[in-house]
């Protein structure tokens, strides 16, 4: 008994430095993106039109998104979770980088939610014996009689 519980212990300490390291993933792309970003101002600063100012914008928009996720994946927020598969599926078409980082990221996140460090939005389970369960949906009395006839 008293095995299961250290394995246990130790399998969430491992996922919870498994997400730490997602987590600080996303900063480091973020940081590629505003790089990026700094790229793309330079370029429209030496003599660009209009156009040359989407790579900055997209850049920066990328920057932003991947230090929110990142942020909040480290709190263990559901969403971070499914953000955080969503962009590494997208990074896996980049390879060879993108393919090992995507890699990481599923792995990370799902050893993190097999370890149960993120929140479960399943349905309630059902009423022990001995207690009546409510009924979803509530129908009046008068309703009900109008109805039958």
């Amino acid at each position: 008994m008293t095995l299961t519980r250290a394995g246990r212990a130790s399998e969430v300490r491992n996922a919870r430095r498994l997400v730490q390291g997602a987590g600080l993933t996303f900063y480091l792309l973020a940081v590629q993106g505003l790089f990026t970003a700094g790229v793309g101002i330079y370029v429209f600063l030496q003599g660009g039109n209009a156009q040359d100012l989407l790579l900055p914008a997209s850049g920066g928009i990328l920057a932003v998104c991947y230090a929110v996720v990142g942020f909040h994946l480290r709190r263990y927020r559901l969403w971070a979770r499914n953000f955080g598969f969503v962009f590494g599926a997208i990074g896996l078409f980049f390879f060879p980088i993108g393919t090992v980082l995507g890699a990481g990221m599923f792995f990370c996140i799902d050893r993190a939610n097999r370890a149960g460090l993120f929140p479960s939005r399943r349905a309630p389970q059902a009423a022990p014996e001995g207690e009546e369960a409510t009924a979803l949906l509530r129908l009046e009395a008068e309703l009900w009689a109008e109805s039958a006839v």
